[in-house]
């Protein structure tokens, strides 16, 4: 299926605001022409159920009932009432403070007969008011919220290179732990400000609506409408030579097409908040996977992806075990890539050919003229394909490409590559995409040792 990227704002609404519309694609990869309306935010319909066809009608009952859905997944307290709580809170001796990780919740003495069997963390302090993440109970759902928080050292690199490059005011969306920073070194005098905007509504416990606001990326949704949008737009105003940037770091499974578009929106509310042409772009850095690189170039093709491999405190694959290859996950950005200067002592150095730092793995190719390594070993040239590609690659004369090498499993398959994208009676609708023959699904497939043991079973 695709979204189709065009404005919400008029489309139904569930928990997350606006829903995006969708069209799917028959299983020979064409388009339907059948369009729906789900949910922005979440893959998983257990989550979020919202599904109407963008050809039915919308029933008032059905209306209803979601606006009734809506209004009870709002958080408990206005942002305003947060704050004052908060204010409250701040006045108790810290042995006093204590916050319920069950209902997300700083307690006053007002509040406390109503967690006493929840999970409460006790003396809670200042510190700890400055960096809520560590508070909260992480949401883990990668079809919905899931949180991974940037590493410490992925938080000192990319704020030491911005303060270099004379950056002032930081739009953080889905950043918590780079806000959190910023904020606990205020006394320190670093330089910036920071105004985070995160669908996750607890922070509003812990920010002012000057420093924070619930939004949704994929729609460009304010959860507190106007107000939340005036604060953004006053806060992007560059005045005395401050410099915007805009961080983005969104779950990996987020729909690019909507991202970009809500990016577009974005750099739109900047260049009317500082009078720039329509030839201007705001400062950008996005965090997302580096085989997405396509995708994101095709939808803003100023973007450039730096080798910086950006480490996550708690991802398995994506923090300090994620092997040697390192994360997968790139910095995408529009900054000019000779200022963008990756740090030497991690292993990184400067292509005076490229203009641009590169990893140590990524060579410089003469064929090509530039650094072409993206992930991994240093990529080989195929003479054929007239480029570079993985070491794990194989050149199929048949296809006329260079496709990973599955030779153990054509045996299997009966097919000549990876690259088969259609079976001989031109039917690709029974497609196993473990062993990528035809003619069974992955569930069924040969090379898993489960089938296999069970076939020798029944034989018996």
């Amino acid at each position: 299926m695709e979204v189709i990227s065009k404005s919400c704002r008029k489309h139904p609404s569930c928990p997350h605001g606006p829903c995006l519309m969708f069209e799917r694609y028959t299983s020979n990869g064409t388009k339907s022409g059948k369009k729906f309306f789900a949910c922005s935010a979440c893959r998983d319909r257990s989550i979020c159920s919202f599904f109407h066809w963008v050809d039915d009608k919308f029933p008032d009952q059905k209306r209803e009932l979601w606006k009734q859905i809506i209004e009870a997944n709002k958080p408990p307290f206005t942002h305003e009432e947060y704050a004052r709580r908060r204010a409250s809170f701040q006045k108790l001796p810290q042995c006093e403070r204590k916050y319920c990780k069950t209902c997300s919740l700083l307690i006053l003495h007002t509040d406390r007969d109503h967690h006493k069997e929840h999970e409460i963390v006790d003396n809670v302090s200042f510190k700890q008011l400055l960096q809520p993440s560590l508070l909260f109970l992480t949401l883990n759902n990668n079809k919905a919220e899931a949180q991974y928080f940037f590493s410490t050292k992925t938080i000192h690199f990319v704020t030491s290179l911005l303060k270099k490059l004379n950056y002032t005011k930081l739009v953080l969306i889905g950043v918590p732990k780079i806000h959190e920073y910023l904020n606990s070194k205020q006394e320190e005098n670093i330089g910036f400000t920071s105004f985070l905007m995160d669908i996750d509504h607890r922070y509003m416990q812990f920010f002012d609506p000057e420093q924070f606001c619930q939004y949704n990326l994929f729609n460009n949704h304010f959860f507190n409408d106007k107000a939340s949008k005036t604060k953004l737009k006053e806060f992007i105003i560059e005045s005395n030579e401050e410099k915007v940037a805009i961080l983005l770091d969104p779950p990996f499974g987020g729909l690019i097409d909507a991202i970009s578009f809500t990016l577009k929106k974005l750099n739109q509310y900047w260049q009317e908040a500082n009078s720039k042409t329509n030839l201007e772009t705001v400062p950008l850095l996005w965090f997302f996977p580096y085989f997405l690189e396509s995708r994101i170039i095709n939808n803003i093709p100023d973007l450039v992806m730096m080798d910086y491999k950006v480490d996550y405190l708690n991802h398995k694959k994506f923090g300090s075990k994620a092997g040697s290859k390192g994360s997968p996950i790139r910095i995408f950005t529009n900054i000019p890539t000779p200022v963008f200067a990756l740090p030497e002592n991690e292993g990184y150095r400067y292509c005076d050919k490229c203009q641009r730092y590169v990893s140590q793995e990524n060579q410089h190719c003469k064929k090509c003229n530039k650094c072409t390594t993206k992930h991994g070993n240093t990529y080989k040239h195929c003479d054929k394909c007239q480029q570079c590609v993985k070491n794990s690659y194989v050149h199929c004369d048949i296809h006329k490409k260079c496709v990973l090498d599955t030779s153990n499993s054509l045996e299997i398959s009966g097919k000549v590559c990876k690259c088969s994208v259609e079976s001989s009676g031109g039917d690709n609708s029974n497609k196993c995409f473990k062993c990528f023959g035809y003619g069974h699904r992955k569930r069924d497939c040969p090379v898993n040792a489960r089938n296999l043991q069970r076939k020798k079973k029944t034989k018996r």
